[in-house]
């Protein structure tokens, strides 16, 4: 008789801390870097290749000082938030698994979840912990560098500091929004990856895939319900489909645009799709 677990589906908490707190230094950066254009706009008016020299270097300066102190600050953030937030996602995936896999394993063998970390899991923690250092610090690096850019044109074009703050708002924004699919994809990602290697460590061995229809724009493959009896490797959908978790089906057919992929739920950008364990 086959026997199905409860989705597993990633919790929003983490998410929400995550987005919060990278909100909270992506808008003090901004208001560090406007206060200077402020500054400047209030006493020169703008800043051209026709300005005096000192002016323009030593907004230059003050620039590069700023993108340093924003750097060191965002990669301190990221060293110590970074696994703080795996391991968070590691205890909530342990907590949801012992659940789900009760009447499934001996309790010898549940007494070991979240307390015996498997080496698959440990280097999905590993890689997942330098990678979300990698992507908070890049936050600051492309604030930066589209301030910095924005400045030398306008250095080299109309000298408008209006226009450039006008830009650094805008730029602003950007990293907002960024940072929002950060945390809700980092999240989604890490639960599943860190769940995945620890359900298959005790045994689990197959998975089913299930569309959340929470996709404002879901994609057709996924939302498509699976007849049951296509391949995992060419299926006609995904909703549905029971795979095994060392062949993962095919995700995203190559369209030109496109590669081709094979994967698990939320390997995609901005997948929403979660998936349940299957024991036969």
């Amino acid at each position: 008789m086959t026997r199905y677990s409860q989705p597993f589906v990633p919790p929003k908490a983490p998410e929400i801390l995550y987005r919060n707190e990278l909100y909270r230094l992506i808008k003090a950066m901004a208001k560090d870097y406007k206060s200077v254009i402020a500054l400047y706009r209030a006493k020169h008016g703008q800043i051209s290749m026709d300005a005096d020299t000192w002016i323009t270097t030593d907004v230059q300066a003050k620039m590069k000082a700023l993108g340093k102190k924003w750097g060191e600050k965002f990669a301190a953030y990221a060293q110590t938030h970074s696994k703080k937030f795996v391991d968070k996602l590691l205890r909530m995936s342990n907590t949801q698994l012992k659940s789900t896999l009760k009447g499934w394993l001996a309790d010898t063998q549940l007494e070991l979840v979240g307390n015996v970390i498997p080496t698959p899991v440990k280097q999905v923690v590993k890689a997942s912990v330098a990678y979300n250092v990698e992507l908070i610090t890049s936050v600051a690096a492309e604030y930066h560098n589209r301030v910095y850019g924005a400045l030398m044109r306008s250095i080299t074009g109309n000298g408008s500091l209006k226009d450039l703050q006008t830009q650094i708002y805008k730029y602003g924004n950007m990293s907002l929004r960024r940072a929002k699919l950060i945390s809700y994809d980092q999240t989604r990602k890490v639960y599943a990856s860190i769940t995945l290697h620890t359900a298959q460590h005790y045994g689990v061995q197959k998975m089913q895939w299930m569309h959340s229809h929470a996709d404002k724009v879901p994609r057709p493959m996924h939302i498509r319900k699976w007849d049951g009896v296509s391949s995992p490797d060419d299926p006609n959908g995904l909703d549905g489909l029971i795979f095994d978790i060392n062949h993962p089906p095919l995700i995203q057919r190559a369209d030109g645009k496109l590669p081709e992929v094979h994967g698990y739920p939320t390997d995609l950008i901005g997948c929403t799709c979660v998936m349940r364990a299957v024991m036969e």
